[in-house]
């Protein structure tokens, strides 16, 4: 199964590069439309699951006066790390 799944994530990125629309791609490599939105689906959940969310950062260099941090969050808040 694990490489079924590595076969279909590599067509997967082989579509994305290509620039085809999915149904020209499925055309091409002879898959039906919905296996392929189905591994498409598949190899999305996998990478977001290896998301934290979290963007890394280089070491901040503190600055005279100016805070070494501030972060806006989308409901306002400021967060200010000096």
């Amino acid at each position: 199964m694990k490489e079924r799944r590595d076969y279909m994530f590599t067509l997967v990125g082989q579509w994305r590069e290509s620039g085809l629309t999915r149904q020209e791609f499925c055309l091409q490599h002879g898959i039906t439309l919905g296996k392929f939105s189905y591994w498409i689906s598949r190899w999305k959940e996998e990478q977001s699951a290896g998301d934290s969310g979290f963007i890394p950062m280089g070491s901040p260099t503190r600055a005279a006066g100016h805070p070494v941090l501030s972060v806006i969050y989308p409901n306002g808040v400021l967060l200010i790390i000096t």
